[in-house]
């Protein structure tokens, strides 16, 4: 059957569908399914009642090769979600096991008939009072553009939704110069005309905004505002629909109105009709009605754009804003059309089509900075960062003879996309200055200054902020609040802003806001209670206004929450749902968000396969997408899985990989973070020189870098190598600073490595006491963390401090327990000083020669496995439990033996033990293994 010409229209429950024009409408509501999943559907309705086969769908949808039977599944989800009639079985599309399926509800066939124009007629406009006002431009806001796995949505972008029926509204500070442009009417209903109406919205509001004074406010802002309210007539809006949307999004103008495509294919004619309102004092002002030709829509644009300047109180633009207005426009009727489609595709998620026509655009016209710079965000909503930095950077190329305001907004995106967060602040300043009645621009310098850890700036930037009019009782100025607290690591102080910017969007209605705030609120709260209820929510929220990335975004976290509570089976679910919403929108970083996001679930709950293939999926797209961020994280990821097995070359070499990346692409951050478990990984598999030299190198890299978390990791590892080259007291200095500075972060999971190590250490010079004051710090803190491996290593740590005590029942109280917590883990290299105590409590229990063999065999795995480091820690063990006999000889034999090799090695801390071990028993002196607990997030854990 061939769709494209298909000309019934279907109609079923409140439901339409016509395929010739590519529509489906539900409740009223356009929704937007990908091409093969409308196809899909498609041919379930043309033959409603009937069962279609899965073997004839898919060889109808995919004519050209085998593709898995998942796909097929995955897009009758789709259409089910779509319909709004639940996700399983539904009333509209039925399952027949190992058949296929059936459209079971009524369809009725109706002819596919254009609606009739509707004329409206031209009245002379009151001129507006002259008034100072914040300028921007629709459709160019600019977008902070990541890939990863992204856990909050992102302050002031597109945050407005829609408001339910019937819900009360509060009225928000009105903008004196802010002009809402509305969805322009398509008055012939005709799909091919449907680029007109978003090129109208954005090359009016570049008209309107010319002069300075007027702010068109984005069309992301106004569409969601507007969506309950019945459609405005020739006349506009009523005085409620009016009222209800000054109220949300705080407009002082409306505009509105509607286009015709008439007369013959080789020379349209077009007829715009506009309505003008006065949204604070609830009246109209005028209306303007003008006829061209399509293919002088530049000229049409630019005739009604003078005459609307004229009379927003005479304002008009110099000669120099008008030469700079000409470039922001597009040059021609054709280049407007492709750019409105890829508008249109924008607003409706569809990134890959509107890459297309922006593609198309480009062809036609090379030098039109607008569209490289919205080809920029189509490549990253598909996860094609590369390519989204090189539009970018396109984009600023042939910015030059465009507004001040647009070069900057092109600036800001292209550093956002660098990673250039310094830059970004920059131009973010710069906006928010040319323009300091633009709300908009200050919250985006606000978010700037956080990015770059600008703490003090910021909190500045918002406490002004929040003395703004335009911002009273704004729920992002709250929003962008917790953001702040969250970036400076204060959770806490996150949730009380967080719940007053959901009071703030409940109370004024705005659905996006209400989403956003939700979302973040029910991140800070964790696992206290209402935390899943308020992500369900928000997930419904984002559905409800269409927009899928927040859903996704949201089903994400949702799931990140149910991984924390151990529901494993709830977590799947999860991700699925996020996974199938990403790939329905094409969004290839939103699924390798997913992959890491699995990989960490399946690390946790001891899958080491399927850690390995979450990470080689999410490995692949990011070589598929070019994206070297991604790649560098992946590459991590799987060296840390795969150094789990053996610090081979491959892992090494992944490291080396992920280091060469980040030193292509600046990103100075995950170079430090990959520099450090480098330097791990060498220190381990006993190059400790190389060590050295990585973990210098990380220190370098993180000069300037405020992440204190991170320095604070970096210098343990740097401690670790200083401590196995035998720098023992250095060492000791460094860990106990480290703990300090830990404990006054609040950073648990440095501060108890670094108790463990120190407790090690002075278990190694007999300090019994203070190894046991130490250890027990360590243990509270793993206790509270959760952290199994650093609970299990800390008490067998201490039942070696009760043996040498003299304390038997602590002894044998802290060994059960670590015995216990030892068989949930199964991540091999990270307890093996955990293995090697508890072999050393097997000898203290008189299983001295099982203990011996303990011992050798994990001197012997660690060697096959590359862990030089470890083997010896089993050797020096193996000898401490032979010296409690009384072969002198050979104790002296085996430490002679022992003490060569740490000396050749550059294990100086073996070697000062391995000489301190007497030949005599000695059970005073237990075994001081050396070890630590490493970071779960070292599988490519990415926060925003």
């Amino acid at each position: 059957m061939d769709l494209a010409k298909e000309s019934t229209i279907y109609r079923f429950a409140d439901c339409e569908l016509d395929p010739r024009e590519h529509r489906l409408i539900v409740r009223g509501r356009p929704v937007i399914l990908t091409p093969k999943v409308f196809d899909t559907l498609v041919l379930l309705v043309v033959q409603a009642g009937h069962v279609v086969s899965k073997d004839e769908l898919m060889q109808a949808i995919w004519p050209r090769g085998f593709v898995h039977e998942s796909n097929l599944t995955k897009h009758i989800w789709l259409i089910r979600r779509a319909l709004g009639d639940g996700e399983e079985e539904s009333g509209f599309i039925q399952t027949v096991p190992k058949l296929g399926y059936r459209f079971v509800a009524p369809v009725q066939l109706i002819a596919s008939i254009p609606a009739t124009p509707v004329a409206t007629s031209s009245k002379t406009i009151e001129p507006g009072a002259q008034r100072r006002s914040r300028v921007t431009y629709a459709g160019l806001a600019v977008a902070a553009l990541g890939a990863g796995v992204v856990t909050l949505a992102v302050v002031g972008l597109y945050p407005f939704g829609r408001v339910p029926a019937g819900h009360e509204t509060v009225s928000g500070a009105a903008d004196a110069g802010a002009v809402a442009i509305v969805d322009f009417n398509n008055l012939s209903g005709n799909a091919k005309d449907g680029w007109v109406g978003p090129a109208l919205e954005q090359m009016l509001a570049t008209e309107v905004a010319a002069d300075g004074k007027l702010h068109a406010v984005p069309e992301e802002l106004v569409r969601p505002a507007r969506a309950d309210l019945p459609a405005p007539d020739a006349g506009g809006y009523g005085p409620t629909s009016l009222a209800t949307l000054q109220q949300r999004i705080g407009a002082h103008y409306v505009l509105s109105g509607a286009y015709l495509v008439s007369g013959s294919t080789d020379a349209p004619q077009l007829r715009v009709d506009l309505t003008l309102q006065d949204a604070k004092r609830g009246k109209s002002l005028a209306t303007l009605s003008h006829v061209a030709a399509v293919n002088d829509l530049p000229h049409l644009i630019a005739s009604m754009g003078s005459e609307l300047r004229s009379h927003f109180g005479g304002l008009s633009a110099d000669a120099s804003a008008v030469g700079q207005l000409a470039a922001a426009q597009p040059p021609t009727a054709e280049v407007a059309r492709h750019f409105g489609f890829a508008l249109q595709a924008l607003d409706q998620y569809d990134a890959a089509r509107a890459r297309d026509e922006l593609l198309q655009v480009i062809a036609q016209s090379p030098g039109y900075a607008p569209a490289h710079l919205l080809l920029a965000r189509a490549w990253s909503m598909l996860g094609y960062r590369v390519k989204a930095l090189a539009a970018a950077r396109q984009a600023a190329q042939y910015a030059d003879d465009l507004p001040r305001e647009m070069q900057l907004q092109i600036r800001a995106q292209q550093a956002a996309l660098e990673g250039e967060v310094k830059q970004k602040v920059t131009w973010s300043g710069e906006l928010s200055d040319l323009r300091p009645n633009n709300p908009d621009y200050r919250l985006g310098w606000v978010e700037a200054l956080i990015d770059a850890a600008e703490y003090g700036p910021a909190q500045a930037a918002l406490q002004e902020a929040r003395r703004r009019p335009e911002l009273d009782q704004d729920p992002r100025v709250e929003l962008a609040a917790a953001k702040l607290e969250s970036a400076r690591g204060n959770d806490a102080a996150v949730i009380p802003h967080a719940r007053l910017a959901l009071a703030q969007a409940r109370r004024r209605g705005e659905t996006g806001l209400i989403a956003e705030a939700g979302m973040r609120l029910g991140i800070a709260l964790d696992q206290a209670p209402g935390a899943e209820s308020l992500l369900r929510a928000a997930a419904a929220d984002y559905r409800r206004i269409g927009n899928p990335h927040g859903e996704a975004m949201t089903w994400q976290n949702l799931a990140n929450l149910m991984v924390e509570r151990n529901q494993q089976a709830a977590a799947r679910e999860a991700y699925q749902r996020a996974m199938a919403i990403y790939q329905g929108v094409g969004d290839l970083g939103g699924e390798a968000a997913i992959y890491d996001n699995l990989s960490r679930m399946l690390w946790a709950a001891g899958d080491r396969d399927g850690t390995e293939a979450a990470l080689r999926q999410a490995l692949a797209i990011g070589r598929e997408t070019n994206d070297p961020e991604r790649q560098a994280w992946s590459l991590t990821g799987l060296a840390t899985v795969l150094a789990d097995e053996s610090v081979g070359e491959e892992p090494l070499s992944m490291y080396r990989q992920a280091i060469e990346l980040d030193r292509q692409t600046g990103r100075r951050t995950h170079l430090a973070f990959a520099l450090t478990y480098y330097a791990d990984l060498l220190r381990i598999r006993g190059q400790l020189g190389d060590a050295a030299e990585a973990c210098s190198q990380a220190r370098q890299v993180r000069l300037g870098i405020a992440d204190a978390s991170g320095k604070l990791t970096t210098d343990f590892e740097c401690a670790q190598i200083s401590l196995d080259r035998g720098n023992v007291d250095a060492a000791a200095a460094s860990l106990k600073r480290i703990e300090e500075q830990a404990i006054a972060a609040r950073d648990e999971f440095n501060a108890a490595n670094a108790e463990l190590v120190i407790g090690q250490i002075s278990m190694g010079r007999d300090h019994w006491d203070k190894a046991r004051e130490e250890l027990s710090k360590s243990l509270q803190s793993w206790d509270a963390q959760k952290e199994a491996p650093g609970i299990a290593t800390a008490q067998a740590l201490l039942a070696l401090c009760d043996d040498a005590l003299g304390d038997g029942a602590g002894r044998d109280s802290a060994a059960a327990q670590a015995r216990e917590q030892r068989g949930g883990i199964t991540a091999r290299q990270e307890v093996l000083t955990l293995d090697i105590s508890l072999a050393q409590l097997q000898a203290d229990a008189g299983q001295v020669d099982g203990a011996m063999a303990t011992l050798r065999n994990l001197a012997v795995d660690a060697t096959q496995r590359h862990w030089a480091g470890y083997a010896f820690e089993a050797r020096l063990a193996a000898l401490r439990v032979r010296a409690r006999g009384s072969d002198v000889p050979a104790i002296r034999s085996l430490r002679a033996a022992l003490v060569a090799n740490a000396q050749k090695a550059g294990f100086g801390w073996v070697r000062e033990r391995a000489e301190r071990v007497a030949g005599r028993p000695a059970r005073s002196r237990p075994l001081e293994p050396h070890g630590q607990v490493h970071r779960a997030h070292m599988l490519g854990d990415r926060s925003g």
